[in-house]
């Protein structure tokens, strides 16, 4: 068979990487509505981070067009919460970071008396902030009412060198140098409600309920319903921590032992404390949702507001304690000045956990969207595969990386190139 088209291909490749592990998948939560999870941590460290963007703004008497790749080493701290319960799913998180900006690029400047086209390189300092908060209000175990809010706010102070050349009205073209230093300010504010229909669960317990009976009860088998019971004694104890005061792991083992001993009548083991201090991952989850609403997004710079509609697909499977498997699918109506874009997105990845340390994401984004000017309309599309890796050194220290390559049929939809995020930061939960 000759495959004649690119999304068809795509499709066929998901379908394929799909069914081996749908057929392992045969967890199944019960009562999802029930399930409590209640974290916060706070974490400091490193980060560096390069990835190639691109601005332009047009107007009636001039064209400005940039792109450039940037490098930043930062030093960030941020505050990250959630609180999942059978009525609402509230998610909480502030960043912050400074340090050093460098770059290389090119830009264009274009205007009735002249065009200057240049190479430049930057080096300076840069700040960035941003918030972000998420409530789920849920009217019965399924239907919810979502609102969500997101701002940022970004400085760049620098000194640009260009070297290019400068063409008049009179095409007389000359050579041109500038060294220049300035600020760039750029914010954001992304609002959006919406109804839906559904619930992602946190199964972070479940996995660390079923690392322990594997590892220290081994030579039993266990139903997942007794995984379950255990997976909420380790939630209720997990949920009452204070980021304060801060846990003692001897104290917070007592009733998960005292549990095991004399409610599943198994042998009393000794926990090691690694093993309950680690495990400290992003939650996971298992659940479907359908989601859609207005959203309204403003920039201050070009596209400056664009407001529209969204409709969200989300599947999440937790297959076993050691493999996770994601589907998103969302489309979106973008009402511009300019044109219109109607724009969808599909992303399927797994994340696999290796024991309670360490955690390996791996998929594909795939970005179609269509242009509207008019009458006429335009096709582009655009493909991301990912990887990220995160993993603990000690209950303390962590890594985290990140790596893409985007790929565009336009630069309309997305800029071309690699992206590249390296933490190396300390937790506190």
């Amino acid at each position: 068979m000759k495959i004649k088209s690119f999304k068809t291909a795509l499709f066929l490749n998901i379908l394929l990487f799909s069914i081996p592990f749908e057929s392992l998948c045969q967890f199944r939560l019960a009562e999802p509505e029930k399930t409590e999870y209640r974290k916060q941590e706070i974490n400091w460290g490193l980060n560096f981070s390069s990835v190639k963007q691109r601005e332009s703004l047009k107007t009636d008497s001039s064209e400005y067009f940039e792109e450039m790749t940037n490098g930043t080493l930062n030093f960030f701290a941020n505050n990250k919460f959630w609180h999942f319960n059978e009525f609402k799913q509230e998610q909480f998180s502030f960043s912050a970071q400074a340090g050093p900006l460098w770059g290389r690029g090119s830009w264009n400047d274009s205007t009735k008396i002249q065009e200057i086209d240049a190479d430049h390189r930057i080096a300076g300092l840069r700040g960035y902030a941003m918030a972000d908060y998420s409530y789920r209000f849920y009217y019965n175990n399924q239907s919810y009412t979502m609102v969500k809010l997101n701002g940022w706010g970004q400085y760049d102070w620098y000194r640009q060198s260009s070297e290019g050349t400068v063409t008049d009205s009179n095409l007389v073209v000359s050579g041109y140098s500038d060294v220049t230093k300035g600020g760039k300010w750029k914010a954001g504010v992304d609002a959006r409600a919406g109804w839906g229909i559904g619930r992602l669960a946190p199964t972070n317990h479940i996995m660390l309920a079923e690392y322990i009976l594997e590892k220290y009860y081994s030579e039993k088998s266990f139903s997942q319903e007794e995984i379950q019971v255990l997976a909420q004694i380790i939630g209720k104890v997990k949920n009452n921590r204070e980021i304060i005061t801060g846990h003692i792991t001897e104290k917070e083992l007592i009733p998960v032992m005292e549990f095991l001993n004399q409610r599943m009548f198994l042998l009393p083991k000794n926990i090691e404390a690694n093993d309950w201090e680690m495990g400290e991952f992003l939650p996971r989850y298992h659940g479907n949702r359908v989601e859609f609403g207005p959203f309204f997004q403003y920039y201050n710079k070009e596209p400056d507001f664009v407001y529209g509609g969204y409709l969200l697909y989300e599947n999440a499977k937790y297959i076993n304690r050691k493999w996770n498997r994601n589907l998103s699918t969302a489309i979106n109506y973008n009402a511009y000045k300019h044109n219109d874009w109607i724009l969808g997105e599909i992303t399927l990845s797994w994340s696999n956990y290796i024991k309670l340390k360490s955690q390996f994401d791996f998929g594909l984004r795939y970005v179609p969207g269509l242009e509207i000017a008019g009458e006429e309309v335009n096709f582009y599309n655009g493909l991301v595969p990912y990887f990220s890796y995160f993993t603990q050194f000690n209950p303390k220290s962590r890594m985290d990386l990140k790596l893409a390559w985007r790929f565009a049929s336009d630069e309309k939809l997305m800029v071309p190139g690699p992206e590249i995020s390296v933490s190396v930061y300390r937790s506190r939960y």
